[in-house]
This record gives C-alpha cells, sequence and structure tokens, in this order.
C-alpha cells in the first residue's frame, strides 16, 4: 500500500501507570466496547489510534478515511478500516452501526484548502457524522476542537469550530466531550511557515503562560482517550482546556 499512512506503536508512546489502569478497569467494568475514529490520518487522529490500540480496551478500533492505513502494533488485529464518504448519511449511519465510542479528529485548514472546502469538512462533514453516531446509537462522542472555539466569533475558524462544539453538545448524547487544544505541536511533514516559526516561539510562550499556548498531538489524544475510561454519570457535555489536558496527563507521569 503505497499511499498508505503508516501508524507505528513503538516504545515512544507514553501512557503511563494511571492511564493502563484506568484503561483495564474500563474494559472490566465495560466489557465489548467498540470506538470508531474520524480523521484517522490527520495528526491528532493518528494518534488516538495509537492511544486505542495501546490501551487494549475496546474489542474492536474502527477507522474512517480516505487513505488506507498500515498499522504496526499491538491488538492488530481488533483494528478495522473502512472507506469514508462523509457525504452519503446513510452509510455513514450504517458505519457507526456497532460501534459505542467515536473519536472525531476532522479538520483542515482554509490557509491549505479554501474558504469553502474548510466550511465543507469543518462544518458539514464533522455534523454529518455527528448526526449519523447520534442515529446509530453512539454512548460517548468526543470532539476534538480548538481552543478559542465560539460560535459568535467574526472570525469564520473559530466561528466554525463553536458553531460544530454547539451543535454537537444538543445532539442528545448520553455523554459528549469537546477537547479545546491551542497550538498544536508536531512533526508534521507538511508544515507551514507560520508553523514552523511557532515551533521555535511555543517554548518560550509555553514557559511564560504555562498550559495555555501549545500542546503536543500526543498529549491531546492521550487526554481523549483516558477521558474516555472516567466513570461518570450520564448524560454530561463536559469541555476540557488546553491546560486541562497538559495538567491531566503531567500528573499520570
Amino acid at each position: 500500500m503505497s499511499d498508505a499512512m503508516k501508524i507505528v506503536v513503538d516504545d515512544k508512546l507514553v501512557l503511563g501507570e494511571p492511564f493502563t489502569k484506568a484503561a483495564s478497569e474500563f474494559k472490566a467494568r465495560s466489557p465489548g466496547k467498540s470506538a470508531l475514529v474520524l480523521g484517522s490520518t490527520g495528526e491528532v487522529g493518528r494518534e488516538v489510534v495509537k492511544h486505542l490500540m495501546a490501551s487494549d480496551a475496546f474489542d474492536k478500533v474502527t477507522v474512517l478515511a480516505r487513505r488506507p492505513i498500515e498499522y504496526t502494533g499491538p491488538n492488530a488485529e481488533k483494528l478495522k478500516q473502512k472507506p469514508a464518504d462523509f457525504e452519503n448519511t446513510e452509510q455513514l449511519e450504517r458505519d457507526f452501526a456497532g460501534h459505542t465510542h467515536a473519536f472525531s479528529c476532522l479538520g483542515t485548514t482554509r490557509a491549505k484548502n479554501g474558504k469553502d472546502a474548510f466550511y465543507k469538512v469543518d462544518h458539514g462533514y464533522a455534523l454529518n457524522a455527528a448526526k449519523a453516531a447520534k442515529t446509530a446509537g453512539v454512548e460517548h462522542y468526543s470532539n476534538c476542537s480548538s481552543n478559542g472555539a465560539d460560535k459568535n466569533s467574526m472570525f469564520l475558524y473559530m466561528k466554525t469550530k463553536g458553531e460544530v462544539d454547539s451543535e454537537i453538545q444538543d445532539m442528545g448524547f448520553p455523554r459528549v466531550s469537546i477537547f479545546h487544544p491551542s497550538m498544536l505541536m508536531c512533526d508534521r511533514k507538511e508544515a507551514r511557515l507560520i508553523e514552523r516559526a511557532a515551533s521555535y516561539v511555543m517554548p518560550l510562550l509555553d514557559y511564560v503562560m504555562p498550559g495555555k499556548m501549545s500542546i503536543p498531538t500526543s498529549t491531546v489524544a492521550w487526554a481523549m482517550v483516558n477521558n474516555t475510561f472516567k466513570k461518570v454519570d450520564t448524560p454530561v457535555a463536559e469541555l476540557l482546556t488546553n491546560k486541562q489536558m497538559l495538567d491531566e496527563f503531567k500528573k499520570s507521569q
């Protein structure tokens, strides 16, 4: 698969003892659960797949993506792949059927694809997927959004993210979790100039304003998956900030 996205779980993946303990307790408390990941070939999505597979908490992990995945790591037999068609809502409902948990890491950028394409993916596709998940009976929907997301914002990116957050929270999932990371730090192959510049500046800003300016994509994924393992009384809609994700990860190490 020459065009396949390679996802490798190796000893560089940092989980922490509290994470593995929580995963084990979740599996014992809620056997037979299954997860579906949207945007699994993106920077955060790939990390979510890694953490889900390494946790061994789910009987099945399905990735819905336009590119095939070449996975190397534990529990490979549990990984299922399906081609993504976010415009076909009936097919989306069939794809979500039988899954109890969903992780949405869908997203593009206006700079890379233009205003219309950005809105089509980040608003249209994101809500098509969430609605299909709700119809299919998904119990817990986790959505990776953005710090500053606000449906009343004058800026397209923040306004779009805020609109999606608001609509997902109003859909009536038994549990919905919204994550608001700041600048995502990773080894992006197609890093744009501003992102390359930020990679040098962010360490200083993080020192001055800890927990507010940036976060590694692996930490966002860790927070999304670890949050799933928590026992909560439903229904619940929660929002986790950049600082909350960083603090929880640091406490677990």
